[in-house]
């Protein structure tokens, strides 16, 4: 039995977000206000320390380690196997557009749309991702990571790890250049959720630039 820390953070407002688009697998870029804000939290967030930082290897996460870590920490490798959910057709569509909430619906139940990924396919992609990184590392003795990555690899990393249904994905707070810090066992093949807290920022004026 091992135990093994997972910080996971959520990549910093993104041009998709401030337009309001489906942008799963397409590289898009962090705002002016998104980097200002990442500056902010690098100020006024306690983001753990970590023996291995990882992030999504799209701009919009990389971008956001080097602003949040700002050269206090190496980025030990970029792995696309974090990356937000594929929604094939639907990249770059509107996310307020009715055609939208028809995918979203469908997906989860399950169900085929278009070329885009599943929810079952997203899931087993970052279940086997997750447990293919956790075993690797503890094998090199290695017992804590940080991951920059997307909302919904986050959400279904909390779903997997909490057992929680499809119906809970939208119930599941990632708020930009925030996330969660994980806790968990390792026995077998089995990792098991001991405790999963929020960072969460402190008022500007109360700590000096942690990170």
């Amino acid at each position: 039995m091992s135990l093994f820390r997972y910080v996971f953070v959520r990549h910093g407002f993104s041009y998709g977000n401030q337009e309001h688009l489906l942008a799963g697998h397409t590289d898009v870029s962090l705002t002016d206000w998104g980097r200002a804000e990442l500056r902010r939290l690098r100020r006024s967030c306690a983001y753990p320390q970590t023996q291995r930082y990882y992030s999504s290897d799209l701009s919009r996460c990389t971008e956001t380690f080097h602003i949040l870590y700002d050269g206090k920490a190496e980025l030990n490798g970029l792995l696309p196997q974090f990356r937000e959910i594929n929604f094939g057709d639907l990249e770059n569509k509107s996310e307020i557009d009715p055609s939208a909430a028809y995918f979203f619906r469908r997906w989860l139940q399950g169900q085929t749309i278009g070329k885009a990924e599943t929810l079952p396919q997203f899931q087993k992609r970052i279940h086997d991702a997750l447990h293919t990184l956790t075993f690797d590392l503890l094998q090199n003795q290695i017992n804590s990571a940080t991951l920059v990555t997307h909302c919904g690899v986050i959400r279904a990393v909390r779903m997997l790890l909490e057992q929680r249904g499809p119906e809970d994905f939208f119930k599941i707070d990632a708020p930009n250049g925030l996330g969660y810090i994980l806790d968990l066992e390792v026995a077998g093949d089995r990792l098991t959720l001991l405790s999963c807290r929020p960072l969460i920022p402190y008022p500007e004026t109360a700590l000096p630039d942690l990170c």
